[in-house]
């Protein structure tokens, strides 16, 4: 008995983040082709195949969904961290591979997260400050990078991190969506771009 309820509270719990996953996929979707304004909680729910009540049981508003959409990239990016940079050898590493898991991500919706972009940096807005779990993640790369002397010790931290968050903002809002379907060129670009930006804070290996 204790074994058939554990598999159901299981599967219900499977169930739940299963319908997570599809609500967020349709609404990315149908934001992205349609427009945020124009796009109903109907057709989220119609595309998802759940009901009105389901989105809105984990979705109070639109907003929300916008707030789901950037907490699921920092969420793939702590998974990435936790499990596949085994191959990366120091934190530089990770950090450029970390980057350019978040471009990929936002040029697969370019319109709609250049919206996210705009809304986090306006104060009225509920997604001003989202993105503090994906930058937290981006300053602790930063600071083992400098702890490792791969980047400059005595360098501002939160200065680097301005520089790679505006290497992503040049990636969203100058970049192609194009540019993630060609193999090779979006991390070619990307590596172009950062090397450009963070040389100053490179430390150079000893002469």
């Amino acid at each position: 008995m204790l074994y058939n309820t554990v598999m159901l509270y299981s599967r219900r719990e499977l169930n739940k983040i299963e319908s997570r996953k599809r609500i967020l996929k349709a609404s990315r979707k149908l934001f992205s082709t349609q427009g945020y304004e124009d796009t109903m909680i109907e057709e989220i729910a119609r595309r998802a195949k759940v009901s009105k009540a389901t989105v809105y049981n984990y979705f109070p508003n639109k907003e929300s969904l916008l707030i789901g959409i950037v907490d699921e990239v920092a969420d793939r990016v702590e998974e990435l961290l936790e499990t596949n940079l085994d191959d990366c050898p120091d934190s530089l590493c990770k950090l450029r591979r970390v980057l350019e898991e978040i471009v990929e991500a936002s040029l697969q919706y370019p319109s709609l997260s250049r919206r996210i972009a705009w809304l986090h940096s306006d104060q009225e807005s509920t997604l001003f400050g989202r993105w503090e779990q994906m930058t937290a993640l981006l300053k602790k790369l930063i600071l083992a990078s400098q702890g490792e002397n791969l980047l400059k010790p005595d360098a501002d931290a939160d200065e680097i991190l301005d520089v790679v968050m505006g290497v992503y903002l040049i990636a969203l809002f100058q970049w192609a969506p194009l540019d993630i379907r060609t193999p090779g060129l979006l991390h070619n670009k990307l590596t172009g771009t950062f090397d450009s930006l963070m040389r100053p804070y490179f430390r150079l290996p000893a002469t």
